[in-house]
């Protein structure tokens, strides 16, 4: 289970290259959607570094694989774990953009000197990305999330189970910065209603290929 973050990065990465050529002829926006990235991201409760591939499949079917070292803040600070993620997508050329409908799943295992917890979220998104110039372009987006949580607790040598859902909006804005055809830096900020998490800033470096 260990090698399943970097085997599925792997085949985004393949799948992404395979159709690259093909993808180039493509009406729309001509927006690149074969991309690499690594990142930061921060909240009250969490910060992580994460890696993150997209492969564009024929003209519209969008693949992505995601991998963070995840490290808790604040009430869950000496909390520390991994998450891993999927998602499929299809975008639609709208006006001078793209519309994209996604669906992802993610989850992940957390861990302390007091217990341990494990998640899972569930999430279905709708996002419109378009490019203003050569070098910027922005995207909005919003995300319905459900998300499981579970916990077993240390104390006082019992162990205590715990566990809890929610479902969760989320909103995100985003602007790119292109330094040339490949390489980019990306500043994310997600808003949310809910209460899992909190408001997320993001920063990613990535390359498109």
């Amino acid at each position: 289970m260990k090698h399943t973050p970097l085997l599925l990065l792997t085949l985004v990465a393949a799948s992404a290259s395979a159709f690259a050529q093909s993808n180039s002829n493509n009406g729309g926006s001509k927006l690149s959607y074969d991309r690499i990235a690594v990142g930061y991201s921060s909240n009250d409760a969490l910060k992580s570094t994460d890696l993150t591939a997209t492969g564009l499949i024929g003209s519209g079917l969008l693949i992505s694989g995601s991998y963070a070292d995840v490290k808790g803040k604040g009430t869950l600070a000496g909390y520390s774990g991994k998450m891993t993620g999927f998602g499929l997508g299809y975008k639609f050329a709208v006006g001078p953009g793209d519309l994209i409908a996604s669906v992802a799943y993610a989850q992940g295992q957390f861990d302390s000197s007091t217990g341990v917890a494990q998640a899972e979220q569930t999430s279905f998104g709708l996002h419109y990305r378009q490019a203003l110039s050569d070098s910027f372009e922005f995207s909005l987006g919003v995300d319905r999330a459900s998300t499981d949580l579970g916990a077993l607790t240390i104390v006082g040598g019992y162990v205590y189970a715990g566990a809890a859902t929610s479902s969760d909006t989320f909103f995100t804005v985003s602007a790119r910065y292109n330094f040339t055809r490949n390489l980019d830096a990306t500043v994310a900020y997600l808003f949310q209603s809910g209460t899992t998490g909190a408001n997320t800033l993001g920063l990613s470096v990535g390359y498109s290929f």
